[in-house]
């Protein structure tokens, strides 16, 4: 049906297999749902692929009801499903310049970030980062400037509440997929994604070093320096500014803390250095 673009047959498809995951996902079948979010999810790759926006925008909203129930019955394998699935979903759209599919896809992911960070599910809070990268990583590959930033905010806002509940892995996933994405946005000369991908890292940091997660703050401040690095040699100002007045905040912060606990180890300087993290 995607070969023959019969968007009719497609959706009236994807209806119908998304009431069947309900159903099961109500039924407590989390195996069987699985399997269905799946399908779903290689019809939304295909009609990316074929450059059927309307489909794939589609594909993503009958999601919404699945991840309802899944949420319900507490199926944290079947949410983390729907969140790589809109990854992926989210990824092929970009990849392929379509921003509003691109766009529905991240903000999914990122209400689904908050909700699962809030409540202490940490593989479901995982996945969305790693999904929300791969859709923002896609999107500065494409030089989708306006879509990169929103979808970096969304990143940074999901490895801030991980930090403040102490998923420290969820954390250092963010910070990476930040750190990766600033880098490219700079090679694409996207100002803006590369100035909100510092801003998070230095917000996360921030979480990080109050919370005391030691990698955290370290892998934050390692980003900013491995950002900071690349946007002077693109002459990528703002970034580098940003960056730089990052670094210092956080020695400001371990200055603090050594006056307020003096019982404690010094990190010292050591944090900013090249770490190979």
């Amino acid at each position: 049906m995607v070969g023959e673009k019969d968007e009719a047959k497609i959706n009236k498809v994807l209806s119908h297999l998304s009431e069947l995951a309900v159903k099961y996902a109500k039924e407590g079948q989390e195996r069987d749902t699985k399997r269905l979010i799946e399908f779903i999810k290689e019809i939304g790759e295909a009609a990316a692929l074929a450059r059927l926006e309307l489909v794939v925008v589609n594909t993503i909203m009958f999601y919404s009801p699945v991840a309802k129930e899944s949420y319900k019955q507490q199926m944290e394998n079947a949410l983390v499903s729907i969140a790589l699935a809109l990854g992926e979903i989210g990824k092929a759209a970009a990849g392929q310049k379509m921003e509003a599919p691109a766009k529905i896809a991240a903000s999914c992911l990122g209400e689904m970030g908050n909700t699962a960070a809030f409540t202490r599910t940490k593989k479901e809070t995982i996945a969305i980062i790693f999904a929300l990268g791969e859709i923002g990583k896609s999107l500065t590959r494409q030089s989708l400037g306006d879509v990169a930033k929103s979808t970096v905010a969304l990143l940074g806002e999901t490895g801030k509440i991980a930090a403040s509940q102490n998923f420290e892995d969820a954390a250092l996933n963010a910070e990476m997929l930040l750190q990766e994405i600033g880098t490219g946005a700079i090679k694409k000369n996207m100002k803006e994604a590369a100035d909100t991908s510092v801003r998070s890292l230095e917000d996360i940091g921030k979480i990080a070093d109050k919370q005391g997660l030691e990698r955290a703050l370290l892998q934050a401040a390692y980003s900013l320096e491995t950002i900071k690095f690349n946007s002077e040699d693109r002459f990528l100002m703002s970034a580098s500014i940003i960056a730089e007045v990052a670094i210092l905040n956080f020695e400001m912060l371990e200055v603090k803390g050594q006056e307020e606990k003096p019982y404690k180890n010094s990190r010292g300087k050591k944090k900013f250095s090249g770490t190979g993290l």
